[in-house]
């Protein structure tokens, strides 16, 4: 089975926890305290946490 080739991520997409808090209302620390137990969508790059937008506002449409 061929693997499906990755979709490049532009800058706009790629968010930090700053700004997931904003999207979703949160505090940041709320924000890391859920990356951290896998019940958003995160990425750990060395010791910043980073975000995909579109997969982030998914979650959030799928809460509404």
């Amino acid at each position: 089975m061929l693997a499906r080739p990755r979709q490049r991520l532009t800058r706009d997409e790629v968010i930090t926890a700053g700004e997931v808090a904003e999207l979703l209302h949160l505090p940041v620390s709320t924000v890391y305290y859920l990356a951290r137990r896998d019940e958003i969508p995160a990425c750990r790059l060395g010791r910043a946490w980073r975000f995909v937008r579109p997969r982030i506002e998914q979650l959030l449409g799928s809460l509404i």
